[in-house]
C-alpha cells in the first residue's frame, strides 16, 4: 500500500498493488471510502467526503485471446495501454471514453458505464463486459461471469456493477470483449472542444425527433454525436437560469448526465438523472446487499445511498 503522488487522484489516495490487500483494507473499515480508477470523472456526482482509495495499483493485462477477441485486465489499466496492447493485433476496445481531463481506467470506464459516440452501433461499456473480480462492502473478493460470451446464469452481476459508480462494489478485475479495427466508429463532434471548456456541461441522451427542439433553445455553445440523439450542452452558469436539464431530458422521453460543473456546485445539485421513488427504493435494496455499511462511495449518485 502507498499514497499517491501524481495524476488526477486526491491527495494522499491509497493504493493497492492487489486485490487481496485491496479487499482486507475494505473489510477492516470502520469509515465511508471514496472510490476512484484514474479521476478522470471525479467532477461528475455529489462530492465524497471520505478516505480516497485508488485501484491505479491494480494493473496489467491478465488474459488475453486475439483470436477469440477477449480481454481481461486488472481495473487500475489505463486505457491508452490497453489501446497499445491491441493495436499490435488490429483490434480495438468496443468504447472510447468521454474526454474529462486525466487518464481513464478499464474499471472507471466500466464502473460508470460512460463511453463515448460508438455507444449507438457498438453498445455502452456495460454490453462488452464478460466477467469481472470484485470487492463488496464487506471486503469480500468475488468473482462472477467468465471468458467466453455465452458463460451467464443466473444475474449478471458485472453488468449489474456497470454504472453503479463504486457504490456497490470495487472492480478489480475484468474481462470484456474486444474488437477488430473495422468497427471503429468516428469520435469526433463539431464543437465538442468548445463545449468541454465551458464550466458546465450537460450530456443528454435523447429520441432524435426531440432533440433538436432543445439545441435551439439552448443559449451556451453546442455539439451532437449519434446523428444528432447524443447532445452535448456547455455554458455559463447564466444558461442554467430558469432551466431544469433534467426535466428537459425527461420530457423529451431521454436521460440527461452534468458531467463538469464547479464543486460547490455539485454540493448542492444533483448529477444524474432524478430517480422514480420505485426506483429508488430498488438502488437502496441493492446498496443493502452490496454494502450493507454504506462504506463505498456513500451518496455519490444519489442522497443517502
Amino acid at each position: 500500500m502507498k499514497a499517491a503522488e501524481t495524476g488526477a487522484q486526491a491527495p494522499n489516495s491509497l493504493i493497492f498493488d492487489t486485490p487481496e490487500a485491496l479487499a482486507s483494507h475494505v473489510a477492516q473499515l470502520d469509515q465511508p471510502i471514496a472510490v476512484q480508477g484514474g479521476g478522470s470523472k471525479a467532477g461528475i456526482g455529489y462530492p465524497v467526503d471520505a478516505a480516497p482509495v485508488s485501484t491505479l495499483g491494480l494493473a496489467g493485462v491478465t488474459y488475453f485471446e486475439p483470436k477469440e477477441f477477449v480481454l481481461g485486465a486488472r481495473a487500475g489499466t489505463l486505457i491508452t495501454d490497453l489501446q497499445a496492447v491491441l493495436d499490435e493485433h488490429d483490434l480495438i476496445l468496443p468504447f472510447e471514453p468521454i474526454a474529462l481531463g486525466g487518464e481513464p481506467t478499464l474499471g472507471g470506464v466500466i464502473a460508470t458505464n460512460l463511453g463515448g459516440a460508438e455507444r449507438e452501433s457498438l453498445g455502452a461499456p456495460r454490453d462488452n463486459v464478460l466477467g469481472a473480480q470484485y470487492i463488496n462492502g464487506k471486503g469480500e473478493l468475488l468473482k462472477a461471469g467468465g471468458r467466453v460470451v455465452k458463460n451467464v446464469s443466473g444475474y449478471d452481476i458485472p453488468r449489474g456493477l456497470s454504472g453503479s459508480w463504486g457504490t456497490l462494489a470495487i472492480l478489480t478485475e475484468i474481462t470484456i470483449k474486444v474488437l477488430p479495427k473495422a468497427r471503429a466508429v468516428a469520435q469526433t463532434g463539431e464543437g465538442l472542444d468548445a463545449v468541454m471548456a465551458s464550466p458546465f456541461v450537460w450530456r443528454l441522451s435523447l429520441p432524435r425527433d426531440r432533440a433538436g427542439d432543445i439545441a435551439a433553445a439552448w443559449p451556451g455553445v453546442m455539439a451532437q454525436q449519434w446523428d444528432g440523439a447524443l447532445l452535448w450542452l456547455g455554458g455559463e452558469a447564466e444558461a442554467l437560469q430558469g432551466r431544469d436539464i433534467h426535466a428537459l431530458a425527461a420530457a423529451a422521453g431521454g436521460h440527461a448526465l452534468l458531467v463538469q460543473s464547479p464543486l460547490e456546485h455539485r454540493r448542492h445539485n444533483p448529477c444524474f438523472q432524478p430517480l422514480s421513488d420505485g426506483n429508488i427504493a430498488l438502488h437502496r435494496l441493492l446498496k443493502r446487499a452490496f454494502d450493507p455499511g454504506g462504506m463505498l462511495n456513500p451518496g455519490r449518485m444519489y442522497e443517502g445511498i
